[in-house]
């Protein structure tokens, strides 16, 4: 593209930040922010924030890799505070671990180092506290952590705007106009915008934004829970982001995490789509009593070393999953010019630097230039089709 493009980003969480900054580095002057609240108002605001590469996929390890990468560059640049307590996802079966030696494999291909497989006894010296006699071991990033979602998006937005990028609160997308010569008009509750690119990052709003363009984006909210643990004791270690789940299983696993001493964050974690639709403007935002009973009893089960852990205040949050499970990068099936950036589910925030960088390679340059699989990503893919109409 000779002439560089004036850019409309729907939606001030992850996502969009991420795709601001990565058009602002590519040399994109004319950009604006439009967000019906405030920044990190959504999903965003309310993730655990883990950041990690320890997945099965090459495509998911390479699009998680590439991300850390924007990670590292921020807390080595720009003070982002991440903690690097490590990540483990446990293997139930030989047939797991042998996944995770593939993994590992990919890891190092692509220049991650510390990423190991554990047998049973390495993952019990990690977490002496846990049970392990159900498990084959463990798939293990030492360099792996969490942010601060908030703080992340904060960050973004106070680079966006020393670079002049238009971040505006409280401007809700009413309508998008396609004019017969070209661009868009976004109709906001606040104005109007032209701009030649709109992109979709609204995420669990994403369908709301696509029907205010005359389009679909296939979309299936799932509201999900987390909690705070307090332990009886502190622990003299700084625990690691455990995951007892396989990606793309279709089952839904515990999750632990370091928050603080004598202190966790636990939840039950799927990337399918396991329950009815949520309503982004209307659902429950606390912990269901049922949902805190049944992380007691698996905390109690996966951790009987650690007491008679107190469960304290939760909340809930949308995982905005795109009904095959794959998040959707590229132009949108109603038009080459309103970009889709969205349907990551529940890895919005460490999926958001490389999802941004995509949604700029399909701006510039027509195509996803940043990750050699990229394409399968693209929202009108057939198994993204076919999912939506099954579901």
């Amino acid at each position: 593209m000779s002439q560089q493009p004036s850019v409309c980003i729907v939606g001030a969480g992850a996502v969009g930040l991420a795709t601001a900054v990565h058009l602002t580095r590519r040399g994109v002057t004319d950009v604006t922010v439009l967000e019906a609240d405030h920044i990190a108002a959504g999903s965003s605001g309310l993730s655990v924030g883990i950041i990690e590469t320890q997945y099965v996929t090459p495509l998911d390890i390479e699009l998680r890799v590439r991300a850390m990468g924007f990670f590292a560059d921020l807390e080595r640049d720009h003070g982002l505070h991440v903690t690097r307590n490590g990540y483990l996802r446990l293997a139930h079966s030989a047939e797991q671990l042998e996944s995770f030696e593939r993994s590992v494999e990919i890891q190092r291909s692509l220049g991650v180092a510390d990423a190991r497989v554990l047998d049973a006894a390495g993952v019990g010296r990690l977490v002496p506290e846990m049970r392990v006699d159900d498990v084959d071991g463990g798939l293990f990033g030492p360099g792996d952590g969490f942010i601060d979602g908030h703080l992340y998006c904060a960050l973004l937005g106070e680079l966006l705007e020393a670079q002049g990028v238009r971040l505006l609160a409280r401007h809700k997308v009413e309508e998008i106009e396609s004019p017969p010569g070209g661009g868009h008009l976004v109709r906001t509750s606040r104005g109007e915008f032209r701009c030649d690119y709109v992109v979709n990052a609204a995420g669990a709003w994403g369908d709301h934004v696509a029907r205010a363009a005359g389009m679909e984006m296939p979309l299936a909210p799932q509201r999900h829970e987390a909690i705070v643990v307090h332990l009886e004791q502190a622990l003299p270690y700084v625990v690691p982001s455990v995951m007892d789940y396989t990606p793309h299983s279709g089952e839904t696993g515990l999750y632990f995490r370091h928050e603080r001493a004598g202190q966790m964050i636990a939840g039950l974690h799927s990337e399918e789509a396991t329950e009815g639709v949520a309503d982004p403007d209307d659902y429950a935002r606390s912990a269901r009593p049922d949902f805190i009973e049944e992380v007691a009893e698996k905390i109690a089960s996966r951790l009987p070393g650690v007491g008679d852990p107190g469960l304290a205040h939760g909340w809930a949050g949308l995982y905005p999953v795109s009904p095959d499970g794959v998040p959707q990068v590229g132009p949108s099936p109603g038009s080459d010019t309103i970009i889709v950036a969205g349907g990551a589910g529940g890895s919005g925030i460490q999926l958001s630097p490389v999802m941004g960088e995509l949604a700029a390679d399909w701006i510039l340059h027509g195509e996803p230039r940043s990750i050699g699989d990229g394409g399968r990503l693209s929202p009108r893919r057939a198994s993204l089709r076919t999912a939506a109409e099954t579901a």
